[in-house]
């Protein structure tokens, strides 16, 4: 399985692609992390210390193109049998229109790396929907309000999310503009984070959510 992840710099991005290996790997998968953030200079070495915390390898290039990193890493993730390949991209504003084409190409030229066979052959399908990357997460903020919808449209719109991962839902403003992201423009909550910890990242319940926001 192929992921790719997104989001705005600031929102918890990096991080929570650490937290989510860790998850995964709690859960008995092998993991793969494709630094294709080469655009701040930093995020790969941030990277780089959730890969060591985790244990899990990580693919990376010094400069370079950040679409040719994701091929990369998607090929060694087939090469070395691994369940899952984590690809993490640079945070940008949905206004920095270089940048979101820059995402458009990121998810052509992992598209191009081929559909991902399924050891069971019930589960082999040959349709375009087996080709990666197999999910698309944007990490918003919690905390960020009106802008977050924003957010979700602009991404939405040029790379077709599957998921959200929402963090800082220990700050004061809990997250309330998933209510109008649900009405407007309803994309799966698959994760969100309350700390700083590796540990917290807990799946999304709605129900508990909601009589959260509201008790």
């Amino acid at each position: 399985t192929v992921i790719m992840v997104t989001g705005v710099n600031g929102a918890g991005k990096t991080t929570s692609i650490g937290k989510l290996t860790r998850h995964l790997a709690g859960s008995g998968a092998s993991v793969l992390l494709a630094a294709a953030d080469t655009f701040r200079a930093a995020a790969r070495e941030q990277l780089g210390v959730w890969a060591d915390r985790t244990a899990v390898d990580i693919i990376s290039q010094d400069g370079g193109d950040p679409a040719a990193v994701a091929f990369d890493a998607v090929t060694a993730g087939k090469a070395r049998g691994r369940d899952v390949v984590l690809v993490d991209t640079a945070g940008r504003l949905p206004t920095q229109l270089h940048l979101m084409e820059e995402l458009k190409k990121i998810k052509r030229v992992v598209q191009k790396t081929g559909a991902c066979s399924d050891t069971d052959p019930a589960h082999i399908d040959t349709a375009a929907s087996s080709l990666p990357p197999h999910e698309v997460l944007l990490v918003i903020d919690g905390n960020t309000g009106q802008n977050a919808l924003t957010q979700v449209k602009a991404f939405d719109d040029a790379l077709g999310l599957t998921g959200l991962i929402v963090t800082k839902l220990d700050g004061t403003a809990k997250g309330g503009v998933l209510a109008a992201i649900a009405r407007e423009r309803p994309v799966p909550v698959y994760f969100i984070g309350v700390g700083e910890k590796l540990e917290d990242l807990e799946t999304f319940n709605a129900r508990e959510f909601a009589q959260a926001l509201l008790s």
